[in-house]
């Protein structure tokens, strides 16, 4: 059988929108034969026993995270598909160790910054490119999911509160009350920015605050690269080579239109670009598309040379949307947090289902239980009248009162390819894709 390599799908021309998804592919491409695995874009999170992708599936086994993968591969094929076993040298081993680190500290926080915090990017082209690769209802849960976590992940540099809608919104509420204090008592904050402003401001500070970060991660990874083909030796690629492709390539492809983060690699350290695109095109073979992805005919793709092993997914039903609302409100609710559904193949579900809360704070967490199942029903009973299908005309959704309102604003249709840019759209009074946040009070 097989091995699966789920991951989350292509974007940007590249095979998948996440770095360790792209080091993923990259490692079984150089490591493991071609007639041994299969690469599946999937959107199953719940997969992983990380509860994020890539992860491996072998038989009843499945594996999640990047590193993790890597040491199962070493494992089940006795060391034969490991890269890293042919470097003996303890200093190598040692390298390995301390750039791999090095990236993801140092890499991670600036894919976060130019394609999750900047609002222009994120809006104009990381959100569309989830609306494509991505099947409903997944498509309202996991872009602002791992936008929030971006956000934290960069809290740390005193970058994220310089983003981006927040500023705009908050001016907007607050406009009235300024209004109503008097002009000598108000108090403002000139330094308040954007991202988006900040990398317009070339010559400010701030855009060299920017340039530093990228600075402080490629100038040790040139430095070691040097004029070889990888960064070790020339012969032969290793683990921290996969992992770089994946992070680099996501930095340099995509076309946004804050381009900071590409501009200063290539005019800054133009081996490292080069080594780069180089590595995209020897792992990847060029541009792939999500069409790419969703072909069956895997057979032919092999033959023709020079393309990743695609299987096509598994076609998303009406028990994968229940399975991800379900799995959704419980991760928003303390009691059941211990108690995330996840794959029966995963054998950490089964030690995470034994975990149970104490009766006093089950007690206490009552209201937000009830409220929550009242949201699920509400979402459901909708599911059911409308056949997963968009509303009719005739069709009044606000006789179902408060809950009918704020459904009357959701889309739940599921994007075509042909749709480019997500335009905002009024429907009842309510932006369709509205994201709600519903605050928990853990006291009860």
């Amino acid at each position: 059988m097989a091995l699966e390599l789920h991951i989350l799908g292509p974007a940007f021309s590249l095979p998948s929108i996440d770095p360790q998804c792209l080091a993923a592919i990259a490692y079984l491409m150089r490591a493991v034969p071609r007639d041994r695995w299969v690469l599946i874009a999937s959107s199953d999170t719940a997969l992983s026993p990380t509860r994020d992708l890539p992860a491996i599936k072998d038989g009843t086994t499945t594996i999640g995270g990047f590193q993790n993968i890597v040491d199962y591969l070493d494992t089940k094929s006795n060391g034969q598909w490991h890269l890293d076993n042919q470097f003996s040298d303890s200093t190598d081993q040692a390298d390995i160790t301390a750039f791999s680190s090095h990236l993801t500290t140092h890499a991670l926080p600036l894919l976060d910054l130019s394609l999750y915090v900047s609002s222009q990017n994120y809006t104009t082209t990381t959100r569309p490119a989830y609306t494509h690769l991505i099947p409903w209802p997944t498509q309202y849960f996991i872009p602002p999911t791992r936008r929030s976590l971006a956000k934290i992940r960069t809290e740390h540099l005193g970058l994220n509160s310089l983003d981006m809608d927040t500023v705009d919104d908050e001016e907007r509420e607050t406009r009235k009350a300024r209004n109503l204090v008097p002009e000598a008592l108000r108090s403002t904050n000139k330094h308040r920015q954007t991202v988006t402003g900040l990398v317009k401001q070339s010559q400010g500070g701030m855009r060299f605050r920017l340039d530093a970060l990228v600075d402080a991660l490629c100038e040790p990874l040139e430095h070691l690269l040097g004029d070889k083909r990888y960064f070790l030796y020339d012969r032969e690629p290793s683990s921290l080579d996969c992992l770089a492709l994946g992070y680099l390539s996501l930095a340099l492809v995509p076309d946004v239109p804050m381009k900071w983060l590409r501009e200063r690699m290539e005019s800054r350290w133009p081996g490292l670009v080069a080594y780069a695109r180089s590595g995209v095109e020897e792992c990847f073979g060029g541009r792939v598309g999500v069409e790419d992805a969703l072909l069956v005919d895997r057979a032919e793709r092999i033959e023709a040379g020079g393309q990743l092993p695609w299987r096509a997914p598994e076609l998303k039903g009406a028990k994968f949307a229940e399975k991800v609302i379900w799995n959704e409100v419980l991760d928003r609710v303390p009691l059941f947090r211990t108690t995330i559904l996840t794959s029966p193949s995963n054998p950490e579900s089964e030690s995470a289902s034994s975990q149970r809360p104490s009766p006093s704070s089950s007690a206490a967490l009552l209201p937000t239980i009830v409220t929550a199942t009242t949201a699920l029903a509400a979402v459901a009973g909708y599911l059911l009248y409308a056949g997963f299908g968009r509303e009719s005309e005739n069709r009044r959704l606000s006789d179902m009162g408060e809950a009918g309102a704020i459904l009357a604003g959701l889309d739940f249709g599921n994007p075509g390819p042909e749709t480019k840019a997500e335009v905002p759209v009024m429907r009842g009074g309510v932006p369709v894709g509205l994201e709600v946040d519903v605050a928990v009070d853990e006291k009860g």
